[in-house]
């Protein structure tokens, strides 16, 4: 029997979450509330420059997700998309500048995003993963200790583990809650260690996610990434979460694509030090579910297709997964056949 869904809590940031809140919001039914938990530890680029200049949230990953969820007109979210030179200075996405404006003069971080929203129509909740200013801090295969999100993709060796600093970080206010509450928990994709797991590690929310009754769902990523993810295969992505701190067996599904890559597409990113990401996981225990179709959008860049991502998703999350494709390979009504395998 599939149960009615009322509220899904998506965490991670960068590209992969606002893919999953696009596919969400496309699919779910209307009075179904979404909460997404932002990574708050980016400190490249316009949030980076941001957050060191006026003391903010980086507000990149946040203008990502609302954007993902708005529901005005497009050439608003383009026109927050649109990158402003300001004086001799960097590039500032507009809507960086609007979230910057609204931190400073709303009464905390929570109200700036909420204000934002309600600009923007959205319904649903984004909160960051903590409204404390943190960075991450990786410890490498070669002994060295990297510190900050835009120095652990440049560290030149394996990421053997991934901390926050301070170390007494709290999770944002509604943020431990809205896991308690949920029927689904999805994580990722996005960039592992430092979108996903930077999520993950905030005090707290590891052991929220594991204790949560909902379903929980881990999106694997298409590609490897340079500098983090390197050689990892689906089997090293799932080690390195329980790691820290949700471990596999917590898992009701992992969410993999099995659509071909264009060879030129591939050949591409494989040039840059990218490959596609194997599934190489060795089915062992009743948990959880790992669930295989073609999730790739069209187009020169590797990258979740909502339309795809989105109903999977919900279909997941609905429980639908166990009671309507029990077999190894079955046809479903979504776009593409979906492989279950019993892990």
């Amino acid at each position: 029997m599939t149960s009615p869904l009322r509220r899904v809590v998506a965490l991670g940031g960068g590209t992969g979450l606002p893919a999953v809140l696009t596919g969400l919001r496309r699919h779910l039914p209307p009075e179904c509330r979404i909460t997404a938990v932002v990574t708050a530890a980016d400190d490249g680029g316009s949030s980076g420059i941001l957050r060191q200049q006026y003391g903010v949230l980086p507000p990149g990953d946040i203008r990502n997700c609302l954007i993902a969820l708005a529901r005005v007109a497009p050439e608003v979210t383009a026109a927050l998309q649109y990158r402003l030179a300001v004086s001799s200075g960097p590039e500032h996405a507009v809507g960086n500048l609007l979230l910057t404006a609204l931190d400073m003069v709303a009464a905390d971080e929570i109200a700036a995003i909420r204000l934002a929203a309600t600009l923007l129509g959205i319904e649903d909740v984004i909160l960051p993963s903590t409204t404390m200013r943190v960075n991450l801090v990786a410890n490498l295969a070669d002994g060295r200790c990297v510190r900050g999100e835009s120095a652990i993709r440049h560290g030149g060796a394996r990421v053997l583990s991934l901390a926050i600093d301070p170390p007494d970080a709290r999770p944002a206010p509604g943020v431990i809650e809205a896991l308690r509450a949920a029927d689904a928990v999805i994580m990722g994709p996005g960039s592992f260690y430092t979108s996903v797991l930077a999520t993950v590690i905030v005090p707290g929310v590891a052991e929220a996610v594991v204790a949560s009754r909902g379903l929980k769902i881990f999106v694997c990523n298409l590609m490897t990434e340079p500098g983090e993810t390197d050689g990892f295969g689906m089997a090293a992505h799932l080690d390195a979460l329980g790691a820290h701190g949700v471990p596999t067996e917590a898992l009701d599904y992992v969410i993999m694509n099995d659509g071909p890559i264009p060879a030129a597409v591939c050949a591409r990113y494989v040039s840059q030090g990218a490959e596609p990401v194997a599934s190489d996981l060795v089915v062992l225990t009743a948990r959880p579910l790992v669930a295989a179709t073609n999730l790739l959008e069209s187009g020169p860049v590797v990258r979740h297709d909502p339309d795809k991502l989105g109903p999977l998703l919900c279909a997941l999350a609905r429980g639908m997964g166990r009671e309507h494709f029990p077999q190894a390979r079955q046809q479903t009504a979504l776009h593409e056949p979906l492989t279950v395998l019993s892990r």
